[in-house]
């Protein structure tokens, strides 16, 4: 039960990083031209970076502990963008979902 409650929690962060990295391009005070590329250059390289080392069904998936490591650096930037946007309490949510998460997930895979 633990690891299927891990599993959707994974998830919202993933999709809550996406979320955060287009919010944090497409809310500065830059041109938009360069709002678009910056949100869709870095929403690219992290779907990227996601699919070909984290996904489950990888070829190249990381093995543990470093698909934790990588899991987690990968919730710990978003997170780092919320509190510089201010968001402080989310920006703390997430960490600590994030730490919380990983660990779970290298204990009980």
């Amino acid at each position: 039960m633990i690891k299927i409650i891990n599993s959707i929690v994974v998830f919202s962060l993933e999709m809550g990083m996406l979320f955060t990295y287009g919010y944090y391009g497409m809310t500065r005070n830059w041109n938009l031209p360069t709002k678009l590329l910056f949100t869709i250059g870095a929403l690219a390289l992290v779907i990227y970076l996601w699919a070909v080392y984290a996904a489950p069904k990888s070829s190249q998936q990381l093995e543990m502990p470093y698909l934790a490591f990588f899991r987690a650096v990968m919730f710990l930037v978003p997170a780092f963008l919320l509190f510089r946007m201010d968001l402080k309490a989310i920006s703390l949510a997430v960490v600590v979902l994030a730490i919380l998460t990983q660990l779970i997930s290298y204990f009980t895979e």
